[in-house]
């Protein structure tokens, strides 16, 4: 039997963001996905902050049959993926990160929200918002972003994990970044899996931030061979 494994999506995206690296995966895994609540066409009217999403994760994992199972989170998901760990550490196997932001504070949350404002969007990054109004419905894209924008003001404010939580953390942890990702530092990534009882730092030489721009062959390599799985 194959083992499982939970893909996270990251912010203003869905799960299809991993149609390719899903079928890359599924010749070794059980390929698992879920959307994050306010990453949707149906309205969010709650307030979105991690502990939302860790509350998803906890309910779709409560669905799976797997005794045991593995986590690839991409950028917040990853972030989501230990926020999971913390409290959920019993099921887990291994965990991978790609393109997380670790290092959350009033003004890197400040700076990350003044990018999100729907209007400003518009009018200087039209083709992106039209991907938004793709995925999540013309009306309700503005939505999504004012979720996030929620989400990453409660993690500068208190809402993320501390230098403890990592450090109380018992769960076999890889920390993937690109080497020319130009939104997520290589120290506080570094500092995070220093943190980890079993944390491992590792650079994809050559990778930007988006996922799409990632070589999913070499992704694929580094999973399997952090789950210790054979070609």
């Amino acid at each position: 039997m194959k083992p499982t494994i939970l893909l996270l999506h990251g912010a203003l995206n869905t799960s299809n963001q991993f149609s390719a690296l899903s079928q890359k995966l599924e010749p070794f895994f059980d390929v698992h996905t879920l959307d994050f609540s306010g990453h949707s066409q149906v309205p969010y009217e709650g307030v979105l902050n991690m502990q939302v999403l860790v509350g998803d994760i906890s309910r779709y994992v409560e669905q799976m049959e797997s005794e045991t199972f593995h986590i690839f989170g991409y950028s917040m998901g990853g972030y989501a993926a230990l926020s999971y760990a913390k409290s959920h550490p019993k099921k887990l196997g291994k965990m991978m990160t790609l393109a997380t932001k670790w290092d959350w504070n009033p003004t890197s949350a400040a700076q990350e929200v003044a990018m999100l404002n729907p209007e400003v969007m518009s009018a200087k990054i039209p083709a992106y918002v039209a991907k938004l109004q793709s995925w999540f419905g013309a009306d309700n894209w503005s939505k999504v972003v004012h979720n996030t924008t929620a989400l990453m003001h409660d993690l500068g404010h208190g809402g993320g994990l501390s230098a403890d939580d990592f450090r109380k953390m018992e769960t076999d942890v890889l920390i993937l970044r690109g080497s020319e990702d130009k939104m997520v530092s290589a120290a506080s990534s570094m500092d995070v899996a220093s943190w980890l009882k079993n944390g491992t730092y590792k650079e994809i030489v050559g990778a930007p931030h988006p996922l799409e721009k990632v070589d999913v062959d070499v992704l694929v390599g580094e999973i399997i061979d952090f789950c210790g799985i054979k070609e």
